[in-house]
């Protein structure tokens, strides 16, 4: 072989192999990128309303659940005494909640109402009524996005045998300004489905 033809076949042969060295690099350095990427996902929704109010940051509705009297010819409309009945809706709205959740609900007297014989004497949840004892919570589960579940109530201001105030209490109790009116405390508890 000619001299000429063995430089030409080096420098080829230079020329390749820094080729494929650079080639080999870039392709390695490809392997080897790093890339950012961000990933964006929407938050549920848990806006309870109870009774047309938001619960959100709340541990106190300010709103008062407003009882209905059942009538008696005996009492005036409206009124508490000795013997009446009634009942409180507690409509849960979770049209705007993303979960679902569960609900417990519990009642008793307002520690500033010293009216011993009002009493929660039963409840109705999805046409069911039921007895309500005092160690009683009142459970159910409401589905997301799920417009009104109603839960009703019912009271008495106890007048019987097993009445814990006598008549004069009775009167003593409904005669005192101070006791104009009469609370009975609801709480209601909320726990996401999981």
């Amino acid at each position: 072989m000619k001299k000429k033809d063995i430089q030409f076949i080096i420098i080829f042969t230079f020329i390749v192999t820094i080729s494929l060295l650079y080639l080999s690099k870039v392709s390695y350095a490809k392997y080897r990128k790093q890339v950012e990427a961000n990933t964006a996902a929407t938050v549920a929704s848990w806006n309870i309303k109870v009774n047309n109010e938001s619960i959100n940051n709340k541990s106190i509705l300010t709103n008062y659940i407003t009882p209905t009297f059942d009538t008696n010819q005996y009492v005036k409309s409206g009124v508490l005494a000795p013997g009446t009945t009634g009942y409180f809706d507690i409509v849960i709205d979770a049209l705007l909640v993303d979960v679902d959740f569960s609900y417990e609900i519990s009642g008793s007297i307002h520690e500033d109402t010293p009216l011993n014989d009002l009493i929660i004497t039963q409840y109705e949840q999805n046409g069911i009524q039921s007895i309500y004892n005092d160690t009683d919570k009142i459970t159910g589960e409401v589905q997301k996005n799920t417009a009104n579940t109603s839960i009703r109530v019912f009271f008495k201001w106890n007048d019987d045998e097993t009445e814990t105030m006598n008549n004069q209490q009775d009167t003593a109790y409904a005669i005192n300004p101070n006791n104009q009116q009469t609370k009975i405390k609801v709480n209601i508890k909320f726990n996401q489905k999981q």
